[in-house]
């Protein structure tokens, strides 16, 4: 692909249109096809993904933060969060326990964790960690571990002009795709003070990627129209949670073949050979090349969204938990002694647990944490019985366990 030098706003235009334009005819003509055959909707709507036993959906996307009051505040001052659940801290000093726990150094102390919700969707869970060997190098976007957390918003622009309007650091967009099977969405990243990028994605008018008889990607579009606590106007709840990998392909199959996952929906590759387009857009060096995007679902909640890219300064270092940037998917299963043992089956490297919280507000949830082989740390969560400061809670934290997809999304 090459991208013309841009003399001109409407030249800037054109020139964007032909980029994604000629990027999704690209991706199209490489034929690449979903990973799976989709499962039987009224299946999946009945019992989570047919992989991991009991597997729901995802519960939160965990980011640790350098500063967690300055983190909440963030969230709830500029997007509307609330913050029901704080526990810790947690360390052990003097045995194993949290390297055991969390892959982290032993001496690690994660002084406070905070649960927020956002909209009706997965929730976001900040953690602050001090540790001995912490990184306080933020990855990017096209760095191993890069990361991101996207919002369907209803109306970009007005998303957009009110999150410009509080003074959020604001990328190149919004950003339509217009061709190829990703056509019909629109985006813009956002940079938090503390190294976060933020999404706002929508597709009012669908993808095209979907047709009848295919189980599209999960969308809180069709399943939190009644979304709580939000202030950014029209943002319904977390979309997908995205991360870059080595390997976008084998990380896909991982979730396909482990967890049950289904891969609907595929596209790139993305670059401008001679202008600045990466670098505005996406805050990365302007020579990086997506290679490839699969966006995976499985059960009820966000979806996850991989990526492969390749870029001259990429760093190659997975962060660790307990450094900025470190970060976790959680998804909630019904019965953890069942899907450990399953996960163990499948030899997926498994941390210390099921690990169960006894007291405080977090009493009732019991976790565990697995290593895949593409480098972004996968918890399993359960709280059958709910947690304690759910007996004071305003507004609880949004739970897989009470989903219901519409009847739209089972068609």
């Amino acid at each position: 692909m090459s991208l013309d030098p841009p003399t001109g706003a409407s030249q800037r235009r054109v020139s964007r249109r032909a980029f994604l334009s000629t990027g999704a005819q690209l991706a199209l003509a490489t034929g690449v096809a979903p990973l799976a055959l989709e499962a039987a909707p009224a299946a999946l709507a009945a019992s989570g993904s047919p992989g991991a036993p009991g597997l729901v959906g995802m519960d939160h996307a965990g980011i640790m933060v350098p500063n967690i009051a300055e983190a909440t505040a963030w969230f709830k001052d500029i997007l509307g969060a609330t913050d029901p659940l704080t526990f810790g801290p947690f360390s052990d000093p003097t045995g194993n326990l949290m390297t055991e726990l969390v892959g982290v150094n032993r001496h690690a102390v994660i002084p406070q964790i905070k649960q927020l919700r956002i909209g009706h969707s997965a929730n976001i869970e900040l953690l602050e960690y001090r540790a001995p060997d912490q990184d306080h190098t933020h990855p990017k976007n096209s760095d191993f571990g890069g990361h991101h957390i996207a919002f369907y918003v209803t109306d970009i622009d007005k998303a957009v002009k009110y999150m410009k309007s509080r003074g959020v650091e604001h990328l190149l967009g919004p950003f339509s795709v217009t061709a190829g099977p990703a056509a019909g969405q629109t985006i813009n990243y956002f940079r938090t003070p503390f190294g976060l990028f933020i999404e706002f994605i929508t597709y009012p008018h669908g993808e095209a990627y979907q047709h009848a008889g295919l189980r599209p990607l999960w969308s809180p579009k069709l399943n939190g129209l009644d979304s709580v606590q939000t202030r950014v106007p029209g943002l319904l709840g977390i979309d997908h949670v995205g991360f870059t990998v080595p390997d976008v392909t084998e990380a896909a199959q991982w979730f396909v073949d482990v967890l049950g996952f289904t891969n609907p929906l595929t596209w790139g590759p993305f670059s401008d050979p001679t202008g600045n387009l990466m670098k505005q857009l996406l805050e990365v060096n302007p020579r990086a090349v997506i290679e490839q995007v699969r966006m995976v679902r499985g059960g009820a909640g966000p979806n996850v969204e991989l990526f492969q890219w390749s870029a001259p300064d990429q760093s190659h270092r997975f962060p660790l938990n307990s450094d900025y940037g470190g970060h976790h998917i959680a998804f909630y299963v019904r019965d953890i002694a069942k899907a450990v043992k399953y996960m163990e089956s499948r030899h997926v490297k498994k941390l210390l647990g099921p690990f169960s919280i006894t007291s405080g507000p977090a009493d009732g949830q019991t976790i565990n944490y697995f290593a895949p082989p593409f480098g972004t740390f996968v918890e399993f969560i359960s709280y059958p019985h709910g947690m304690a400061y759910e007996k004071t809670a305003r507004v609880p934290l949004w739970n897989p366990r009470h989903n219901r997809p519409t009847r739209v999304q089972r068609t």
